[in-house]
């Protein structure tokens, strides 16, 4: 599967978590939702890396697609 276009990024705050959830289509035009929970890591060489996080949109529960409110809540 081949990734062509992220649409969306949003930031969820769920609990003590920060989940980021990313809309991506693949070459199909298919609408995918990717999840992961890593913001930062230490590197084996010592440095530090970090995911810049100022371009994902804060998730507004109250306005919510019928796709991620699907998504959220098969998430418990």
């Amino acid at each position: 599967m081949r990734i062509s276009e992220t649409t969306n990024k949003y930031l969820l705050k769920k609990r003590n978590h920060d989940i980021l959830i990313e809309e991506i289509k693949n070459e199909r035009g298919e609408t995918l939702f990717v999840l992961s929970a890593i913001k930062s890591a230490k590197l084996p060489d010592g440095e530090s890396w970090s995911l810049n996080t100022s371009d994902y949109k804060e998730l507004d529960r109250k306005n919510l697609s019928p796709e991620i409110k699907k998504l959220l809540s098969s998430m418990r």
